[in-house]
């Protein structure tokens, strides 16, 4: 059965670009105006028909979006106002911790979030002596739950242990991501909330990609949500 609210953005859309052509007053775009720009996103714009996307004041530009662009002639057009689809009742605040392995791009993607108008819970080391990741991933894990925030992201060597100690707190869904694809479906399938990064596995540039990608897919639900659900009951079984 087609989605509906994909035919109704399908038919906005279509109304959007008989309007221009006609000369008429063009609605506000289908799309909100993003912070985090990503390539994924830009594709997603291209293979929609269109030639625009629509950023916040302070949008961040991922690498590998700005080549997309570049190639593609694709605008970037500033909205005035930030229109952010999330759950109301979920802090926008992001968490985020490293070892001492992951100090140096905890400190790069920290900028890069708050350059974007991001407020971030840095939740250490501030060092780059030596540090076992378990106490990071704890504590990033704690502040996610009991400050009911919308993410976390932790960085360590490899990203696997980190999301290890994080998915012994329950309420949490941590996964170890590589790539954007990973990122994508981590987000807007399982509904993940704490993302792990590993500096043995990926590069800086390919980090703030995955970020960016994380930051920016929402959650799907539908069947997913009846799966994240399903996952809740495994935990709660295994419990007290």
């Amino acid at each position: 059965m087609p989605d509906e609210k994909l035919i109704q953005r399908i038919v906005a859309e279509v109304v959007r670009r008989l309007q221009a052509l006609e000369g008429l007053a063009v609605s506000a775009p289908i799309d909100p105006p993003v912070s985090l720009v990503t390539e994924d996103l830009v594709k997603s714009a291209i293979n929609r028909g269109g030639d625009a996307v629509y950023v916040t004041p302070n949008a961040i530009v991922t690498p590998l979006a700005r080549d997309l662009i570049r190639q593609q002639k694709v605008r970037l057009v500033v909205a005035d106002d930030e229109a952010v689809v999330q759950d109301p009742q979920k802090s926008s605040v992001l968490a985020i911790g490293a070892d001492h392995k992951g100090f140096e791009l905890k400190k790069q993607i920290v900028l890069m979030l708050q350059d974007a108008g991001r407020e971030v819970m840095d939740c250490g080391v501030h060092s780059p002596q030596e540090t076992s990741y378990v106490g990071v991933a704890k504590a990033v894990a704690d502040v996610v739950l009991e400050k009911n925030l919308m993410t976390g992201i932790v960085i360590d060597g490899g990203g696997t242990g980190a999301a290890l100690v994080a998915n012994k707190v329950k309420g949490i869904r941590a996964v170890s991501c590589h790539d954007v694809t990973s990122a994508k479906f981590a987000r807007a399938h399982v509904d993940a909330n704490i993302l792990c990064l590993g500096v043995g596995v990926v590069g800086d540039t390919v980090a703030k990609e995955i970020v960016a990608t994380w930051l920016s897919t929402p959650f799907e639900g539908g069947q997913y949500a009846a799966r994240v659900r399903e996952i809740g009951e495994v935990e709660g079984g295994n419990g007290d």
